[in-house]
């Protein structure tokens, strides 16, 4: 009977959701009463109350008492965020967040770099790599000299390459997760220890890929996306192992 219960339920958010998200129902306006949706939805009233619940646990709609829910946001930005949220403050192994979001990022990082050709603004998109890739070249001397701040200034710009990667893929959906869920993984690289030379090594290839990429080498350029980020993901994975006990993320 539970059971039954919670596919209702699930069911009527579902629908909810979609309506919103397709904005037939706008962004301020209110939903029907408890008592019209439980008669659309041919319910009783504690489904519609908890449909209602998971709905503004996603930020989808805000709850006063004695007034009906209304609708807070339809864009997928703030939808994203608030599930990147939900998943960020739950229980989960690190480990396989982690792989995860590298994984994400190779996926998409090789295939920004295989159809980067055929971009109408590559050449804008390749001027951003460039910024990013002279800026860890610059910065790999101090860092040899062990100045911290040399490190964080290595990380950002590896960090701004890989998103200006990620938007290139021209993937609307893909772009705003990666956005609300790469600090946990920019984080991450700060939590790991690199060796001077394996840092001096990545610039490199970072080089080489905008090398590749401006003279439209196109196999290469790939080539170097996933040899690049797969030693990045082993470097993670050795510091965030999948198997592990499960934590809560901050």
């Amino acid at each position: 009977m539970e059971y039954t219960a919670q596919t209702k339920t699930a069911r009527i958010a579902a629908a909810l959701e979609e309506m919103i998200l397709d904005q037939r129902i706008k962004n301020g306006s209110f939903l029907p009463s408890q008592q019209i949706l439980a008669k659309q939805f041919n319910a009783s009233s504690r489904p519609i109350r908890e449909a209602l619940k998971l709905l503004e646990a996603k930020g989808l709609i805000a709850i006063s008492q004695g007034r009906r829910a209304q609708v807070r946001s339809n864009s997928l930005s703030q939808y994203v965020e608030s599930i990147s949220a939900s998943i960020v403050n739950s229980k989960i192994n690190p480990g396989k967040l982690m792989r995860n979001l590298m994984q994400v990022r190779i996926t998409v990082s090789t295939s920004a770099a295989r159809e980067f050709t055929r971009l109408e603004n590559g050449k804008e998109y390749l001027s951003l790599l460039w910024n990013s890739s002279n800026r860890m070249e610059a910065a790999i001397p101090q860092i040899m000299k062990k100045d911290a701040s040399a490190l964080q200034t290595f990380l950002e710009a590896e960090s701004a390459f890989q998103r200006t990667m990620i938007i290139a893929n021209g993937n609307q959906i893909l772009s705003t997760i990666y956005e609300n869920l790469s600090p946990l993984l920019d984080q991450a690289m700060k939590n790991i220890k690199f060796t001077p030379n394996q840092l001096e090594k990545r610039s490199k290839n970072y080089t080489y890929l905008c090398e590749a990429l401006e003279h439209g080498q196109t196999d290469l350029a790939v080539a170097l996306t996933l040899v690049t980020l797969t030693n990045l993901e082993n470097k993670v994975m050795d510091h965030y192992p999948d198997e592990g006990h499960m934590i809560t993320s901050a």
